[in-house]
Parts: C-alpha cells; sequence; structure tokens
C-alpha cells in the first residue's frame, strides 16, 4: 500500500525563504519607495540635461546583478510655459547617459530625438491647470536592452530638465502662483519607486 505524506499546513511552511536566485524569472525580488519634499521653483535653460530637478537623484543597487530594474516616478510639478524632463541613469561611479528614448519613427515632423521623459506647457491663458500642481507618473523598464549593464554596484537615476526659453520655469511639489496669497502657499511630496525583476 502507498505511503500517504500529509500535506504540510501553510502555517508551517509560511517563514520559509526562497532565494532570490530560485525565484522564477519575471518575479518582483525587491522594491524600494523613497519620498522627496524639495520643493521649488527651477529656472530652466535652453541646455538638454543642464538643470538637475532637485530630490530626484535616487540609487538603488539589485540582489542579482543581471535583473532589471522597474523604476516609477511620481511627480507633483507644474511649469510655466514649455518644460521638458529627461531620464538619466548611472552605473557605479560612472557617468550619467539618458534613458528613455521615446518612440521610434516620424510623422508630421515628430521624431524621437530630444529623448523626453515628459513635456509641459502650461500657461493660464491656454490651461486652467496652469497654476495646479499635475500628479504624473512616469515608469520607465530599464534592462540591456536599454543600456543597463549587468553589475552589483549602485544604479542611480535622476531626472534632468530643459525648456525652450530661459525665461520658463518648473515648480517641483508646489503650485505654480508665486505671490503672497495664503491659499497658494501649497507643497506636496513626490516619491520614486525602484522594482527589480527577475531575468
Amino acid at each position: 500500500m502507498p505511503i500517504q505524506r500529509a500535506k504540510p499546513k501553510f502555517s508551517d511552511v509560511k517563514n520559509v525563504s526562497i532565494a532570490a536566485a530560485n525565484l522564477p524569472a519575471g518575479s518582483i525580488i525587491k522594491t524600494e519607495t523613497t519620498p522627496f519634499t524639495d520643493f521649488g521653483t527651477i529656472s530652466l535653460t535652453t541646455t538638454q540635461n543642464e538643470t538637475d530637478i532637485p530630490g530626484t537623484e535616487k540609487s538603488f543597487t539589485r540582489t542579482l546583478s543581471n535583473s532589471k530594474i522597474l523604476v516609477q516616478y511620481n511627480l507633483k510639478c507644474t511649469s510655466y510655459a514649455t518644460a521638458y524632463l529627461n531620464l538619466q541613469r548611472k552605473i557605479g561611479s560612472g557617468s550619467y547617459a539618458t534613458v528613455s528614448t521615446g518612440a521610434t519613427g516620424t510623422q508630421n515632423g515628430r521624431t524621437s530625438n530630444k529623448q523626453l521623459l515628459g513635456a509641459y506647457y502650461n500657461n493660464t491663458s491656454v490651461n486652467a491647470m496652469g497654476y495646479g500642481i499635475h500628479g504624473d507618473f512616469y515608469q520607465f523598464l530599464d534592462s540591456t536592452s536599454t543600456g543597463l549593464t549587468n553589475s552589483s554596484d549602485a544604479i542611480t537615476y535622476k531626472i534632468t530638465g530643459y525648456s525652450s526659453s530661459t525665461s520658463f520655469d518648473l515648480h517641483i511639489n508646489i503650485d505654480g502662483y508665486t505671490p503672497s496669497h495664503a491659499n497658494y502657499h501649497n507643497t506636496v511630496e513626490s516619491s520614486v519607486t525602484f522594482m527589480e525583476i527577475k531575468v
């Protein structure tokens, strides 16, 4: 007669850990969320990647050196007129490089050559949200196909901004109305989340 083995109860195995290397591909190995409350008005230049957006520079170290990284920015901001955002990545002590290259191809003069993470045009004459705080969610899956190399070093990301004119601004974690009126002295909180995904 075959031996019948008792099935373990969940309460017996709930504290068993599984090494990250033994998890199936696509598993989320590690997650980190970091809020940032830096706030203020940032004067933009017309030079791409010249102006860092305060608070957005954060680092993440993978458990496995070849994992993908899902980068998620929950960004609270607005602009005066035009503002362009780029996502930058640095591996270890290396140099920053632009990632998130945009869609490919050309249509009606539109191309992906600016490598944008996001773009804004806010002005109360054309946009009722010109003074309001936008809650925007930016997501980028970083992997070897987008230039991420296998490394045990910390991977650092930041957002940079620029504009079509030196007279335009980006407002981070505040609304876009600057006169001294208590109703417009609002500050909020942004955050960045990293998810390590096994390949």
